[in-house]
């Protein structure tokens, strides 16, 4: 778990043993750490690709789902063709890929929109109830989720990147 998924967790904490209006900031923060926390795992994996990418937050699903998979599968096919793996490999390998970045695209387009909801949208208020809250629909579990799931497809996406010896 990272620092920022830790501060979360704390602030949703707070926000279900807190009301009114400052269970409704430490719901806010919650949801806006974890997307953060989910951002960075985001933006870490990236840059062990290109160190150059700028990875701002509305491109970041953009760049994982389209630039990414277009680079590992340019590297799949290139060993393909040079022998290295078999077509069967490349595809697995590729297909794997694909699915785990547009996964991780999925959680941060989620993500974000609750963020901009939670840092920019007072009116709309964080809802509780049954000991939980939400807010754009989205509830505080499925939000604690989001860096746990980036990180399983990052997981992923990494190994199979040291198949290809693809991982700088």
């Amino acid at each position: 778990m990272t620092k920022l998924h830790f501060v979360g967790t704390t602030l949703a904490s707070q926000a279900k043993t807190t009301v009114g209006d400052v269970a409704d900031a430490f719901g806010r923060s919650a949801f806006n750490r974890y997307y953060y926390a989910a951002y960075l795992q985001t933006r870490d994996l990236l840059l062990q690709f290109n160190p150059e990418w700028d990875v701002s937050h509305a491109d970041a699903p953009t760049l994982i789902e389209t630039t990414l998979v277009a680079l590992v599968r340019k590297e799949a096919k290139r060993l393909e063709k040079k022998g290295t793996i078999s077509h069967a490999d490349s595809q697995r390998i590729t297909s794997g890929v694909a699915s785990a970045c547009m996964a991780i695209a999925e959680v941060l387009r989620v993500a974000y929109k609750v963020r901009v909801i939670s840092d920019y949208r007072p009116q709309e208020s964080v809802l509780f109830e049954n000991e939980t809250f939400n807010l754009d629909s989205h509830t505080e579990g499925e939000a604690r989720a989001w860096a746990t799931a980036v990180e399983a497809h990052k997981g992923r996406i990494l190994k199979a990147c040291k198949e290809l010896g693809f991982v700088y």
